[in-house]
């Protein structure tokens, strides 16, 4: 450690403490002045001044001096340099980045705490010249700490990490590494990884590639020994309406990896956090099983459910959640004509009522009219070869128009009023012989459209094989969607949206006398997503993954998808809202326009309410973990270090080693701040000075009587 100056130039002032020396030697003594009335009796003798350039006060001229010289070394800016050009190891000054895993893995162990005792000792390495950022992260990454040289700040941010309940990712760690690298002025980068190096974290192609002069040290954490891990990996909660309630019969999966021996594991049911059932299961290394509970009965909106493992090694999948309400079942009316067969809706209203779920509530009406009661509670609408009075079309505009859908399936005996003519997606003529003999087939379905999505992939459902022998000709109309052709281009399937609902027209029938299609394996999940579809609800979500975020902006949106009663959540629009985070935190949700986002991050229940209410029954959302966490395997650190390690060497040569070691001078000389202190004690000297010059250039008392001999 030297003293140095940041500007010496101004060293050159040094040279002022000559002016007080100056003053000293030409000041001119004052003498006092008597006045004779005649000097003729006093002897002329020629006067000398002996003392004239004589320093008298050598303690005065000190202090001046002093004094000049400490203002000319508080511009030239001094501090005690602690560094020297060479430290660090690599040449130059280094931007350090220390990379932290916090993913729920990271309990096994307490290795996040070995990663805090690794990072104190990284940063108490850290030269003067040296600058270090710390990045935590999990599914993504975020900056606790950037570019600083401040321990006692880096050990502050050590302090705030906890284990997360997200997966593992490097690529967005690495890439904040390489963005912090990049934009740092030092010529040196050096990335620490410090993790326990799930395989899973990491897929090659995140297109990483540090700077030139970088370098990246992977720390594995933990002992990477086999951890014998039992866990939760799904929960199937299928219904059954019996007497008109609904009875769910859970069933978990318990997965176990790892071990040696055979392991007996209890394996509890929770609902509304009391523990109501207990199974044991016996468990062979890496096996799973399934586990069964006694039904219960679901009489209460938002019943928090938890099937849950005994402590192990890594405890986040341990538990599994979910959440339950009853009257999820989509009301659906299927509506056919007085005259027609009894079997006419037989395999429409079996595919309706063929479910585990019970996620269908059907009703049969045959007749030519709806009534408004018929609509009341009702979702979806089949028009089975059925002819529609003017007056029940009227009332079908109105379903359709605040949300509804119908489905027109006009077979034999299927028509609609030309008075509402204006609903339906095209022209509707008359019964047509699509092929003759082995009858038509379907050769075109939109797979984009959500009815046909879920047929998309291979295996998902095959269409092919039905033939079609009859339908009636339809013209979609400009605003109409089709949705499926047969093999000669007639329509088949088409749609019209309308206000908020929407028409959807089946150009032949639903029974087995116009087509096989009822016959077919696919036919009732086509009927499935096609009554889901019209009644606008989406599978029900039950739980959540951490690290998705839900929009509550939009509680019809919430019931519609089937996650939630928005009367019985009191999401009210307008009203200001809190979530209350399974760690005990809150998170306000604010009233507005526009969306209102809630990032699930944490595995649990998250209760959403108003401030200061406590409902009965809140607004709750179930999250569980991602379960590749769980996946202990490990990739090789070195493997992944030389996918995104440039080759080593200054990115800017000299030029910029010079840069960065002119700007830590600044920063050691701005912290240090010794200037003030001289300017300090230069104005002390001053006012010292200023003092004693006045006291001793005062006269001295009787000395206006006498005259010089």
């Amino acid at each position: 450690m030297s003293l140095t100056f940041l500007v010496p130039l101004f060293l050159v002032g040094f040279f002022g403490i000559v002016v007080p020396i100056i003053v000293h030697l030409t000041r001119r003594q004052r003498r006092n002045v008597v006045h004779f009335p005649s000097l003729m009796f006093l002897e002329k003798i020629p006067y000398q001044e002996q003392r004239r350039r004589r320093i008298q006060h050598w303690f005065l001229l000190s202090l001046r001096a002093l004094a000049l010289i400490l203002v000319a070394a508080a511009f030239a800016r001094p501090f005690f340099d602690q560094s020297s050009i060479g430290d660090g190891g690599t040449g130059g000054p280094r931007e350090v980045v220390v990379l932290i895993d916090q993913s729920y893995s990271m309990a096994v162990g307490d290795q996040l705490q070995e990663a805090r005792t690794e990072a104190e000792r990284i940063f108490g390495q850290l030269g003067p010249l040296d600058r270090a950022s710390l990045v935590a992260f999990a599914r993504g990454a975020t900056v606790v700490a950037r570019s600083t040289s401040d321990r006692t700040r880096l050990q502050g941010a050590l302090d705030t990490l906890r284990v997360s309940s997200g997966a593992t990712r490097y690529g967005p760690a690495l890439k904040v590494a390489q963005t912090i690298i990049e934009e740092s002025n030092l010529p040196w980068g050096e990335v620490y990884l410090l993790s326990d190096f799930q395989r899973n974290g990491w897929t090659g192609d995140e297109g990483i590639r540090l700077p030139a002069g970088s370098t990246v040290t992977p720390v594995p954490l933990g002992t990477g020994e086999a951890v014998d891990n039992v866990m939760v990996t799904d929960v199937s909660l299928p219904r059954q309406n019996v007497a008109g309630r609904e009875r769910v019969t859970p069933t978990a999966r318990i997965v176990r990896r790892g071990g040696s021996e055979p392991r007996d594991v209890d394996v509890a049911l929770e609902l509304d956090g009391q523990e109501i059932q207990t199974r044991s299961v016996s468990l062979a290394p890496n096996t799973a099983t399934a586990v069964t509970f006694q039904p219960f009965t679901l009489s209460q909106p938002h019943t928090t459910g938890t099937v849950r493992l005994p402590d192990d090694p890594l405890l986040a999948d341990n538990a599994h959640h979910f959440v339950l309400s009853p009257g999820t079942s989509l009301p659906v009316l299927i509506v056919e004509a007085a005259q027609a067969p009894s079997d006419v809706s037989l395999y429409l209203r079996g595919a309706l009522e063929i479910s585990e779920d019970g996620r269908f509530g059907v009703r049969t009406r045959r007749a030519s009219s709806v009534r408004p009661v018929d609509l009341d509670n009702t979702a979806a609408v089949f028009l089975n070869n059925v002819q529609i009075d003017g007056p029940s079309a009227e009332r079908l505009r109105s379903f359709v128009d605040e949300g509804g859908g119908v489905l027109i399936a006009f077979g034999e005996g299927g028509g609609w009023p030309a008075s509402a003519a204006d609903m339906l997606p095209g022209t509707v003529g008359q019964v047509e012989d699509r092929i003759q003999g082995r009858g038509g087939r379907l050769g075109y379905l939109d797979y984009e459209h959500p009815i046909f999505e879920v047929f998309a992939g291979p295996r998902s459902g095959d269409f092919t094989g039905a033939r079609f022998y009859r339908a009636r000709s339809l013209v979609p109309s400009d605003s109409a969607a089709v949705l499926g052709r047969f093999d000669d281009g007639s329509v088949a399937l088409a749609e019209l949206r309308y206000g908020r609902g929407k028409v959807v027209v089946w150009t032949t029938s639903l029974d087995a006398f116009w087509n096989d299609l009822a016959l077919q394996p696919v036919f009732l999940p086509f009927v499935h997503r096609m009554a889901e579809y019209l009644g606008g609800r989406a599978e029900a979500v039950e739980w959540f993954v951490a690290g998705q975020v839900v929009d509550l902006a939009d509680p019809e949106a919430l019931e519609t998808s089937g996650l939630v009663s928005s009367e019985a959540a009191g999401l009210v629009e307008g009203l200001d809202q809190v979530a209350i985070l399974p760690s005990g935190g809150s998170a306000p949700l604010p009233a507005g326009d526009g969306p209102r986002y809630l990032p699930l991050e944490e595995h649990g229940f998250y209760t959403v309410r108003q401030p200061g209410s406590d409902p009965a029954r809140p607004f709750v959302m179930a999250v569980n973990v991602d379960l590749e966490e769980s996946n202990l395997t490990r990739i090789d650190p070195d493997e992944l270090v030389l996918q995104i390690e440039a080759a080593t060497g200054p990115s800017d040569g000299t030029a910029a080693l010079g840069d960065a070691f002119e700007l830590r001078r600044e920063d050691q000389e701005r912290r240090q701040s010794l200037w003030r202190w001289l300017l300090f004690s230069a104005l002390m000297l001053f006012v010292a000075e200023t003092v004693i010059s006045n006291w001793a250039s005062r006269p001295r008392s009787g000395a206006a009587g006498r005259v010089a001999g």
